[in-house]
């Protein structure tokens, strides 16, 4: 089943058509916001991809910082990367072991939040009003980590020559970060930034000079790929090297919806789906960069539990593919992967498609797994408690700007009653 995502000013209102239909929104996505930002304002009103895609076809307060384009520093030595994250249901963060607790921020503008581009400058230090009272709203909530979108699909903040190579960041891009550490650090709130999404791999559409999507050559030219970790991420990474709000870099969300000879592939029909062997090389590449420049952990945003072994050292030796070195995994959960499993899968194992029914023991991993997506609705307490009983080490809902309840009571309970164990360290 296919997700859409209209936003209405800044709240992302989420639907499910049924029947399994697939739909590809990006050219409404476009045009609308095109014609919605200007200046420096980014209440906008336009359709927006979202993530959990599925195409139903398998069978089993404020706060305020200088805006200037200087990098972060920080007295920190940093709170995370420098531990082994040992399997687990908990993960360390400074000198203790936590169930990350938080939400899907997931962005304020979708593909705007983190630099500029012909439609205007609407990023987070233009915005830090209506951001900081998002965070106000999570941190009642108890939450105390945020997954927020960055690049997205190349709409905004990465320059490129014609030939569509990276040459580096937006003018714009360490001003957001800045201010999006800030309001976070205010908050007492950690960051998983994500860097991109799976929509980076679909077709390109151009609008009012802004090019969305058409980015696969970028994972499939070696020349491309390295240009876009040496002159885009790693200068990111290196800006935010120990910033102590910084909890992981997340390498893509949902990249199972691009990727086109995953074992059970399900490529989205919109995607111009790259080969797992050039996905692997991105992804082992950034995870690398990150391990080198900053103290965060790594991770990825996987779609499902159906593909969660394409991730593991095990599958990567067996393929001939480099380690990804995650420090965490991450799967997502949406009502479609009720009921679904593997069943002695040579490839994919035995597996229930649901973390609510599937533990975290069974499936032998070496890291801690976070669910990174799913919908608390209004019974949040009891899905916690049904994944902290499975073993999972965090559960990020989706989400704040969405019409997908976080039952904000529920969490706050749950959070208040289980505060030792999802109580972060402070910032």
């Amino acid at each position: 089943m296919r997700r859409v995502v209209l936003v209405l000013g800044t709240f992302a209102l989420a639907c499910q058509p049924g029947g399994g239909v697939e739909s590809t929104i990006d050219s409404a996505v476009d045009t609308t916001a095109a014609m919605t930002t200007s200046g420096t304002s980014s209440t906008t009103t336009s359709t927006l991809p979202t993530t959990g895609a599925e195409t139903g076809t398998s069978t089993t307060g404020t706060s305020s910082t200088s805006t200037t384009q200087e990098t972060s520093s920080s007295s920190s030595s940093g709170t995370t990367g420098e531990h082994e994250v040992p399997p687990g249901s908990t993960i360390p963060v400074g000198d203790g072991d936590y169930f990350l607790l938080g939400a899907n921020y997931p962005w304020l503008n979708y593909g705007g939040d983190f630099g500029g581009n012909n439609w205007g400058t609407y990023g987070v230090h233009t915005e830090q009003a209506e951001v900081g009272a998002h965070f106000d709203a999570m941190r009642g909530y108890g939450l105390r980590v945020a997954r927020w979108f960055v690049f997205t699909d190349g709409r905004a903040g990465i320059s490129f020559t014609g030939d569509g190579t990276p040459t580096g960041l937006g003018e714009h891009v360490f001003m957001d970060m800045q201010e999006a550490v800030a309001i976070a650090r205010a908050r007492g709130i950690y960051l998983v930034p994500v860097l991109l999404d799976f929509h980076w791999m679909f077709w390109a559409q151009q609008n009012n000079g802004v090019q969305t999507g058409g980015r696969s050559d970028t994972l499939k030219d070696p020349a491309k790929r390295a240009a876009l970790v040496e002159a885009v991420i790693v200068p990111l990474l290196q800006a935010f090297a120990d910033e102590p709000a910084i909890l992981a870099w997340e390498i893509m969300n949902e990249p199972e919806w691009s990727i086109s000879d995953l074992p059970a592939a399900s490529p989205d029909g919109g995607a111009d789906a790259v080969p797992l062997a050039d996905f692997y090389a991105f992804a082992a590449a950034v995870a690398d960069a990150v391990h080198a420049h900053t103290s965060s952990y790594v991770t990825l945003g996987s779609a499902s539990l159906k593909w969660y072994r394409v991730w593991t050292p095990e599958f990567a030796a067996s393929h001939g593919l480099p380690p990804l070195a995650l420090d965490f995994y991450q799967t997502h959960y949406y009502p479609w992967m009720d009921g679904q499993m593997w069943s002695g899968d040579p490839e994919l194992g035995t597996v229930q498609f649901s973390p609510m029914v599937q533990t975290y023991a069974d499936l032998g991993l070496d890291r801690p797994m976070v669910v990174g997506e799913f919908i608390a609705s209004d019974q949040a307490a009891a899905r916690l408690d049904v994944l902290l009983a499975n073993g999972y080490a965090g559960a990020w809902p989706w989400s704040l700007t969405s019409d997908y309840s976080l039952d904000g009571a529920g969490m706050k309970t749950w959070a208040d009653a289980h505060a030792a164990l999802v109580g972060l360290p402070p910032l």
